[in-house]
């Protein structure tokens, strides 16, 4: 199941729960800060892809884990722990 298809069915619970009046949350959430939120995850799955993509290719140009570690902002094992599968 995409994030996306996850979102909606939470907008759908959230929306009939309680018989149709919403949940009984702590505090209240706005339609469109729902879906703010959703469209933020899509974009973060998104440019997490694009890392993993230029990752890949980096490595397959010889970049060593070192190099994508400061491109990434981590330690050179912390690159190759997260990226070694991809």
């Amino acid at each position: 199941m995409t994030t996306q298809e996850e979102a909606r069915q939470s907008a759908a619970w959230l929306e009939n729960a309680n018989n149709g009046e919403g949940p009984t949350p702590n505090g209240y959430i706005e339609r469109t800060d729902f879906d703010a939120i959703v469209a933020a995850v899509t974009r973060r799955e998104a440019a997490q892809i694009d890392i993993d993509l230029a990752v890949a290719q980096a490595r397959e140009k010889g970049a060593s884990w070192r190099q994508i570690g400061d491109a990434l902002g981590i330690t050179r094992q912390g690159a190759h722990e997260r990226y070694a599968t991809v």
